[in-house]
């Protein structure tokens, strides 16, 4: 029979049967490398992409895009160093900041209008918010020039500020045979009440202001000469201290009469810029009752009641020691 047979797969038999198997199993091989042939290309690919170790060998780590590293923090700023970080919208406290590195043109004789600057050291205080409502009542702003003495009142200095006045450092401590027994015992009480300072506005205020004033000689027995030294060294560290050219006479004791106390401060001679010097502190209740009839009489004159900032005169006494 010439006819050929196919099997039950229908693959042809004989010669042209074994020819096609031959065929079709080269093909299969062929399959069969190129898919061999893919599979190394990428595991080839996958080991030359992968970043190198990193550790005893010195390889460098890749970061992928997804995993940047983060920012370094910045360091933090030393409260005293001058590289404090304020809000860049608060043109006051960048005007009141210490900064050892900002010229200032101080104003040593009067500016011709009449100004008066109220000062009251040795708060906060139970009188602090008395003297604030007072303060609000006649449009007035005055410096405070704060101590450390009661923690309890410490967020008055931060409520002073927030109704626009201005803060400044008198003393943590205020003991003299502590503060004035070197420079280095005054420089580290300064700088406690200038922590105080800033933690309840936010940052360390030029202003100053010695216990005494630079002209006190109790200091002198304690560490001669000191005052001297402490009134350049202080305005090198980029401090500004400010005494006083009238005084309300309340630091001659306590309870002094609401009357003394009025005669004393409206006693501002021929000066024009008038920095007066009151007390903040829980026995100075006269020196409270006083200050209305104080403003309304210096407003009566013509004064405008502001808050010390570096364009105000800056009044420095006679040192003695």
């Amino acid at each position: 029979m010439s006819e050929r047979r196919a099997d039950r797969r229908g693959t042809p038999r004989g010669r042209d049967g074994q020819v096609a198997r031959v065929a079709a199993a080269a093909l299969v091989a062929v399959l069969v490398l190129g898919v061999c042939a893919g599979v190394a290309v990428a595991v080839s690919a996958s080991f030359s992409a992968a970043p190198p170790a990193s550790g005893n060998g010195g390889g460098r780590e890749v970061v992928s895009d997804k995993a940047q590293p983060e920012e370094p923090e910045a360091p933090a700023a030393d409260d005293n160093s001058g590289d404090q970080q304020l809000p860049s919208d608060d043109e006051r406290a960048a005007d009141l900041a210490l900064d050892p590195n900002r010229q200032t043109d101080w104003l040593d004789h009067s500016n011709g209008e009449k100004t008066l600057y109220l000062t009251f050291d040795d708060g906060p205080s139970a009188n602090t918010e008395k003297v604030l409502d007072i303060l609000d009542k006649y449009g007035a702003k005055a410096t405070f020039f704060v101590t450390g003495h009661e923690p309890e009142y410490r967020p008055m200095i931060a409520e002073a500020y927030r109704r626009g006045n201005t803060i400044g450092m008198h003393s943590y401590t205020h003991d003299y045979a502590t503060i004035y027994q070197s420079e280095d015992a005054f420089f580290g009480d300064l700088s406690q009440v200038a922590d105080v300072v800033k933690e309840q506005i936010g940052y360390v205020p030029y202003l100053t202001r010695f216990p005494g004033g630079v002209s006190n000689t109790v200091s002198e027995s304690y560490c001669p000469g000191i005052m001297t030294a402490l009134a350049s060294d202080l305005q090198a560290k980029g401090y500004q201290y400010y005494d006083w050219n009238v005084s309300s006479s309340d630091a001659s004791g306590n309870h002094v009469p609401v009357d003394t106390i009025v005669q004393s401060s409206c006693a501002y001679g021929s000066f024009t810029n008038v920095i007066l010097l009151c007390h903040d502190s829980a026995a100075k209740t006269t020196t409270v009752e006083a200050l209305p009839q104080i403003i309304e009489y210096y407003q009566s004159q013509g004064f405008v009641c502001k808050a010390i900032d570096r364009s105000t005169v800056v009044v420095h006494h006679h040192i003695n020691n």
